[in-house]
């Protein structure tokens, strides 16, 4: 009874984050036909399998199955104890395959997840998903194999009363070798996930709300331990080592969504963006070029809440203090550097790291808002240097008459202009 209340307390959590991650996507990309191929996996896969995961479960705990103890007296057994024992030895073949399949699921989603926020600004953190990815998926067709091919031979044994098999009834290779492939890939998640999430250009505060919901992975770790743990040390008692199961589960459900509902949290609370207080990331833009103008308005959105308290404060005039905080632009068409050494460099920084949020730069979810992924051992360059080297780039051009095809940067027009002028003076 303690079972399955714990066990539906958990299933009522964790589909309850998972309708609130759709419903965000849903809000987020303005329809439901929107919604991404993790979003797809996590509604329909991952719901259906974790739900009959905790049905059978249930059915499970209250079954016996093949598993007897050594001194089991067998002559005792009737037929129908038989038959039942075999129902319950098929229930655990089921339960074992769902629980493998939530698992593996919630590690894809946030597989893409970390490959979606990776794939422009993080070139190593890319390679190493890339690589984490296929050994997640190895991992699972290893283990389906071995499971369903090697262990147990022939498959009927997994239910035979009795077997003579320790493989077909403890199952001892098959969960050393998930707790392995389970274990190592979790830990190599979030020995990525962690310091990239720390290195990001968020306020503390943002940070500390990421690191804390991905550190749950270390519960999910714990709980696969113990899990295994208990099956070996209790095996008899299927209720505690299956508790763990529903925990790990679960947790990791709650893992691959909490970050996806801030958008629903904003509708609900009035909240602001997650990452408002975080000024866009510095460039080197021209002004007059469309990212330079793009990432001028961003700042200076940014400033806003700062500029109308400074006013507030100061009883100075809006337009004195909106002039003050702006940026220095360029001027002749040359680049002005902004007023904080570089951070981080990449190729599309005035891009959002998906393509739908473009027009929707107030709503946010973990990989839809800006997250600026800092590099590490990145030669910063000071305002001052690169001021000299652009004004130093600027009066050589001028010297070599570029610009305008020779004479000083002057264009064709102007030349003609000037020569007309000195004729008319001679005459």
């Amino acid at each position: 009874m303690r079972f399955a209340i714990e066990s539906w307390i958990w299933y009522t959590v964790a589909v309850g984050i998972i309708v609130a991650r759709l419903i965000s996507r849903s809000i987020l990309f303005g329809s439901v036909k929107r919604l991404q191929y993790d979003d797809w996996i996590m509604g329909l896969l991952v719901l259906g399998s974790y739900t009959t995961l905790i049905v059978m479960t249930n059915i499970a705990a209250k079954s016996n199955s093949n598993l007897l103890p050594p001194d089991f007296p067998l002559q005792s057994l009737t037929s129908k104890d038989i038959s039942d024992r075999q129902y319950g030895s098929k229930i655990g073949i089921v339960v074992e395959q769902m629980q493998i399949v939530v698992i593996w699921l919630n590690k894809a989603c946030l597989l893409i997840l970390y490959y979606r926020l990776t794939r422009m600004v993080a070139s190593k953190e890319n390679m190493a998903i890339k690589l984490l990815a296929v050994y997640v998926a190895l991992a699972f067709v290893v283990m389906e194999i071995l499971y369903f091919g090697v262990w147990c031979r022939p498959f009927h044994e997994y239910w035979a009363i009795p077997t003579y098999n320790s493989q077909c009834d403890r199952l001892t290779d098959h969960r050393i070798t998930n707790a392995v492939f389970n274990i190592s890939s979790d830990i190599m998640m979030l020995c990525i996930a962690l310091p990239m999430f720390i290195r990001t250009l968020l306020p503390l505060k943002r940070k500390l709300i990421l690191c804390c919901i991905f550190s749950l992975g270390i519960f999910v770790i714990l709980a696969a331990i113990l899990n295994k743990y208990y099956s070996f040390k209790s095996p008899y008692s299927t209720s505690t080592w299956i508790s763990w199961y529903i925990r790990e589960a679960s947790t990791a459900i709650l893992v691959a969504n909490l970050p996806f509902t801030w958008t629903l949290l904003r509708k609900l609370f009035n909240l602001g963006a997650f990452d408002s207080s975080a000024p866009p990331p510095p460039t080197y833009h021209s002004s007059r070029t469309a990212g330079g103008r793009r990432t001028q308005r961003k700042r200076d959105n940014h400033q806003a809440p700062a500029i109308k308290e400074k006013a507030a404060l100061n009883g100075s005039q809006n337009s004195d203090v909106s002039k003050d905080s702006k940026e220095p632009r360029s001027s002749g068409g040359r680049l002005v550097p902004s007023e904080t050494p570089t951070t981080m460099q990449s190729d599309h920084s005035d891009q959002p790291l998906v393509s739908e949020m473009s027009s929707r730069p107030d709503t946010w979810d973990v990989e839809a808002q800006r997250v600026v992924i800092a590099q590490p051992k990145r030669a910063q360059i000071a305002p001052s240097v690169a001021s000299s080297g652009i004004s130093r780039l600027s009066s050589t051009k001028r010297q070599t008459g570029g610009g305008g095809g020779g004479g000083g940067g002057r264009s064709a027009r102007d030349r003609k202009a000037r020569a007309k002028i000195a004729e008319k003076a001679n005459k």
